[in-house]
């Protein structure tokens, strides 16, 4: 072969699409493309070209809407389909609308793979095929697969809780008395007795509970164990990965596990003692140390953890929610042990009160780079006179123990610290409902952020009690989810890479990625949109987008496609920061896109059209006027 056939066939194996074809087809394809070099201002394609593929190898094309708006900007190694019936689908090229645009606007040279020598190796090579017919979310879940290869084996991800269990459980009845149960403990070495009724877990009594419910209450020995088990248990299926069992230890701050499988049959128990022996640093033992933490400074020593956690769970090929789940334990725990150390220092608080989370922590999508959202709900008997001194030290101690663990301030003001964030449960009923009757831009912006809201530590029924009083007006208020709509549709979805730069429109291109911004706020925007307007209570985003879908708000394969959309972007951001982590650089969100491969870049091309497809059907759907 010449070397310049050489050349052109080294450069078509770097094209994504063309990267798995056998070496014999690469081989053979130089001679079957067509060289064009095309002036700027040319039309395109050629007007004496044939239907074909076309693929960039340097220079510029624009792709324009009928509008003019810029749809993409292609540059070396992008695909462009020329075809009779190439209409706008979902598809790995840009494939023209019947009535776009497309201009040269650089000098530009083009290789062209005729029409049926592409078709051939559509019929040929599935591999190939593949990256033309299936469809964005199918593509989606590929690139999330991929990016969850190279876990170590024998990681927490990797084995069952099933082969965690050492032994046979060991049981007793719930009217044992606590000095048989006792005994039967201590001949077995066990710390934690499963109780069992009619061949049903009923109850679980720890060596914990013997001494705080038993010894230190005053309760008699020959009393039955039913007067100080646990009753309302957290179990877990024996098929559940290791992970998922750290994630309850974790959540629940517990420290035993029944197994149950799913006919109910008792299976065994794990402890947190046998996941450490499985696996060294983890959740747990942050969450172990933060919630016996001494002080603020012990505190603040766990969550200069958080970033090492992260590249450990990026390691093991953590999936994006539980990834999440994992680091938002840990901020939990911090949160509601610097509550606790609050009232010591404080003494106890004058009426009762619920300390909520916002935004990415309120949603528990957290990555170690973040900062804090969060708001106190005080009981109707707060009086800002006599108690309103007491919650601003209360909520200062907590914030000022969190910015030492990593956590800034919100830029915004979003704290508890702020009065206006602070308030009784009448006062947030009213505020909610001025947002909702009201809908200004601001006060949607605001409500935007308070429809995360998850109590942390406190009194949970106090946010219950302002949901089951919110929830009905903002889902019957159409005003109002239109703003929201309108909010959820001002940041537009990059249109793509051109050389080291992304494409924010026509006439902005940032040198990085913001993947928060670009990626995963607009994302979840749109499920808090949806579940706001259909009243449900999920928080999370992939949650929001699930139960939409089930209360038929949109469409199943929307749903999928989004939920697929914000879990590579959540798994990209994670990497990046995992990487800075491990060379010590700080912690952010934008991602240069010089690091991506081509293969990375057609995932995140993908995801932003899923996304961009789906803020146009919100604008049409909720009636929401003007363009991007």
């Amino acid at each position: 072969m010449a070397a310049e056939l050489w050349e052109i066939r080294d450069f078509i194996a770097g094209v994504p699409a063309f990267a798995e074809l056998p070496d014999t087809v690469l081989d053979a394809l130089p001679r079957r493309l067509t060289v064009r070099y095309l002036r700027r201002g040319r039309p395109f394609p050629p007007p004496d070209a044939e239907p074909g593929l076309w693929i960039v190898r340097s220079g510029a094309l624009a792709v324009r809407e009928p509008d003019g708006r810029l749809r993409e900007k292609l540059g070396e190694t992008d695909l462009y389909l020329d075809a009779p019936d190439a209409v706008e689908s979902d598809h790995d090229v840009d494939e023209t609308r019947a009535t776009a645009t497309v201009a040269v606007v650089e000098d530009s040279l083009l290789y062209q793979l005729p029409l049926p020598a592409f078709e051939e190796l559509l019929a040929d090579h599935p591999v190939f095929a593949w990256r033309f017919e299936r469809s964005r979310r199918e593509r989606l879940e590929r690139a999330l697969a991929e990016l969850g290869r190279g876990g170590r084996p024998e990681a927490l991800m990797a084995a069952s809780v099933e082969a965690l269990l050492r032994r046979e459980p060991i049981t007793a009845t719930p009217d044992t008395s606590i000095r048989q149960g006792a005994a039967i403990m201590t001949k077995a070495q066990v710390s934690a007795l499963l109780l069992l009724e009619d061949g049903r877990l009923v109850g679980l009594v720890t060596d914990r509970d013997l001494r705080r419910r038993c010894i230190a209450a005053g309760v008699s020995v020959d009393s039955p164990l039913r007067e100080i088990m646990t009753d309302s248990l957290v179990t877990i299926a024996p098929n559940h990965s290791a992970f998922e069992a750290s994630l309850l230890f974790s959540r629940h701050n517990i420290h035993h596990l029944p197994v149950v499988a799913e006919n109910g049959a008792l299976v065994g128990i794990v402890s947190t003692s046998d996941l450490l022996r499985h696996q060294g640093t983890h959740s747990i033992h942050l969450v172990r140390d933060a919630m016996a933490a001494p002080d603020v400074e012990s505190i603040a020593a766990v969550g200069a953890r958080l970033p090492d956690l992260e590249a450990q769970l990026v390691a093991i090929g953590a999936e994006a929610e539980p990834l999440g789940e994992a680091m938002v334990t840990v901020t939990d725990a911090m949160t509601r042990r610097l509550t606790e150390l609050a009232e010591q220092a404080l003494g106890k608080a004058p009426v009762p009160w619920a300390w909520a989370a916002l935004g990415s922590q309120g949603r528990r999508e957290q990555t170690a780079f973040t900062d804090q959202d969060n708001a106190l709900i005080l009981d109707d008997a707060f009086d800002p006179d006599r108690h309103g001194e007491w919650f601003e030290r209360f909520a200062r101690f907590v914030s000022d123990g969190l910015a030492a663990a990593g956590l800034e301030p919100c830029p915004g003001g979003t704290m508890a610290t702020t009065p206006d964030w602070r308030q009784s449960l009448a006062g947030w009923t009213g505020t909610f409902r001025n947002w909702i009757e009201q809908p200004e831009s601001h006060s949607v912006m605001l409500a935007t952020n308070f429809f995360d809201m998850r109590v942390v530590a406190g009194r949970d029924s106090l946010l219950a009690a302002l949901w089951d009083a919110v929830r009905p007006l903002a889902r019957s208020n159409t005003i109002f989810q239109r703003r929201l709509a309108n909010n959820a549709l001002a940041i537009g979805m990059p249109l793509g890479f051109f050389r080291r730069l992304v494409v924010v429109d026509d006439e902005r291109h940032d040198e990085r990625l913001d993947l928060k911004r670009y990626g995963l706020m607009p994302i979840a925007d749109l499920a808090r949109l949806h579940a706001v307007s259909l009243g449900l209570p999920e928080l999370h985003t992939v949650r929001r987008l699930e139960a939409a879908a089930r209360a038929g708000g949109i469409s199943e394969q929307a749903a999928a496609g989004l939920a697929d959309a914000w879990r590579l972007f959540y798994v990209l951001r994670a990497r990046h920061q995992a990487a800075q982590a491990r060379h010590g650089e700080p912690l952010d969100n934008r991602l240069d896109p010089d690091r991506l491969s081509g293969l990375e870049r057609d995932h995140l091309r993908d995801a932003f059209r899923v996304v961009d497809d789906h803020q146009r059907w919100v604008r049409t759907h909720f009636d929401v006027s003007g363009t991007r």
